[in-house]
């Protein structure tokens, strides 16, 4: 998934008027969108006017180039100011829209809501602030103004970021193993006559079995895998052109999860293991989250690391567990989500009991359990 362009302010007001005329005519479903006006001419305070769809009263929204190109905050004197040029539009509005290219300020949002309040209480047209935060997400949410706006590489960032699995998809299917026991309790009554099917066959293959068991267990040291566990891989990829600084990657895993690790690993080895190797990624399985720092503080444009190895254990059915990733960094920032698709393999492994009761016969299975083997000689 390519990831969103964060977007920059338009490098003058012209610019940033024709942006707002196509985002809000896209908002209001409204083709008739104009300017007022020219430039030099009377415009009562109003740069943008509209009928949105289903309504029948005029909105107006005054434009606001600041902070980026001006290096200045919208003030109560300036918002005062506009509004009562707007009065003065004809037919009356019924919203009026401030909208800016400066970032929001908690004060000046306090100032705009009370002065709503106040006219919709007299019966003018209501206020409204929009800035440049609240107009990004306006633009990513309305398609065809994002399009338009991104196409202009005066207008866009050039980090982007995207983050899949090892095979470059963000959506996966995984077929973790399980297993389950089944037990056939026969009467011996029923078998035939058969030296295979001997009660002296049959304790001979009792003492095997506990035999082989107790050579299991002499082992002094073995390695086992769980083949419950899902392993993944997260890439990170820079798609953009600049470089991106002193990064991070925070992860949340949601859905039936039983379990986060770093291995699948099962090890009865009494020997410790001292290593210098400091893993990028970090887990925390009772909060089911996790956090990749890559060993590089910089990631440069079409470059792209990978994340340690990560295992996720579902429970054993079908269902979904969604990544959902936020990567921050000295200037850019990002999210996104990362699904995987599980359809479990659950292998049955049936017994035969031999019985003397007839009234007894039955088939038993166990609780579903983990799929655990030796891990090969060549593997270790």
């Amino acid at each position: 998934m390519e990831a969103p362009q964060i977007l920059r302010q338009p490098t003058n007001w012209q610019d940033f008027e024709s942006l707002c005329k196509q985002l809000w005519g896209e908002i209001w479903n409204c083709p008739e969108i104009q300017k007022n006006g020219r430039l030099g001419q009377d415009q009562s305070g109003v740069d943008v006017f509209g009928i949105p769809f289903n309504d029948d009263r005029y909105y107006g929204i005054q434009c606001k180039g600041k902070s980026e190109y001006t290096h200045s905050q919208f003030t109560e004197k300036e918002i005062n100011d506009e509004i009562k040029k707007a009065i003065k539009f004809k037919p009356p509005l019924k919203k009026f829209y401030l909208a800016t290219t400066a970032l929001n300020d908690s004060k000046i949002q306090e100032f705009v809501r009370i002065k709503n309040l106040e006219h919709k209480a007299k019966g003018i047209f209501e206020v409204h602030l929009f800035a440049w935060e609240t107009i990004v997400d306006l633009i990513q949410e309305n398609r065809k103004t994002f399009n338009s706006y991104v196409r202009n590489i005066n207008y866009k960032t050039t980090k982007s970021i995207a983050l899949t699995f090892q095979n470059g998809h963000t959506e996966i299917t995984c077929n973790p193993k399980f297993k389950k026991n089944r037990t056939r309790f026969i009467p011996k009554s029923t078998l035939p006559n058969d030296p295979m099917n001997s009660n002296s066959l049959f304790d001979l293959m009792q003492k095997q079995t506990k035999i082989s068991n107790v050579i299991f267990v002499s082992k002094t040291f073995t390695t086992n895998v769980n083949l419950s566990y899902i392993p993944i891989v997260i890439n990170i990829h820079n798609t953009g052109d600049d470089p991106i600084e002193e990064y991070k990657v925070f992860l949340e895993f949601e859905g039936e999860i039983q379990d986060l690790a770093d291995t699948n690993e099962i090890s009865n080895s009494i020997i410790n293991s001292f290593s210098n190797y400091v893993p990028n990624t970090l887990l925390w399985p009772e909060s089911l989250c996790g956090k990749i720092i890559p060993k590089k503080s910089i990631l440069v444009g079409d470059d792209n690391i990978k994340s340690e190895e990560i295992f996720i254990k579902p429970f054993p059915k079908e269902l979904e567990i969604l990544i959902k990733w936020r990567l921050i960094s000295k200037d850019f920032k990002d999210d996104g989500e990362l699904l995987i698709k599980v359809l479990p393999d659950i292998e049955i492994e049936s017994k035969t009991i031999l019985i003397e009761d007839e009234l007894k016969a039955r088939f038993e299975d166990s609780e579903i359990e983990d799929y655990i083997i030796e891990k090969k000689e060549e593997e270790k």
